[in-house]
């Protein structure tokens, strides 16, 4: 069984322009995750209109990660086949 490595993504719950979103670290970037699904970059003017409420649990990390890497189907679609032995 192969071992897929992922950069770990840190994330808490926040609101930002009073629209709830998630603010997600990947690879030392920040990133705003809307509820909508935009992903946008977090920039410092977004700041003083920001509130962090809480740490992000697992498997809503998993769902932004799958996000940010377009989608649980292009995944899927474009990940590398395994053989089994014969």
């Amino acid at each position: 069984m192969a071992t897929v490595t992922q950069s770990p993504i840190k994330a808490k719950y926040a609101t930002v322009y009073d629209a709830p979103a998630r603010i997600a670290k990947v690879n030392g970037a920040l990133y705003v995750i809307y509820d909508d699904g935009r992903i946008e970059p977090f920039e410092v003017e977004m700041a003083p209109f920001t509130v962090v409420l809480g740490d992000v649990q697992t498997a809503d990390l998993q769902a932004m990660w799958d996000r940010i890497g377009g989608g649980a189907a292009r995944i899927a679609c474009t990940r590398a086949q395994m053989e089994v032995g014969r």
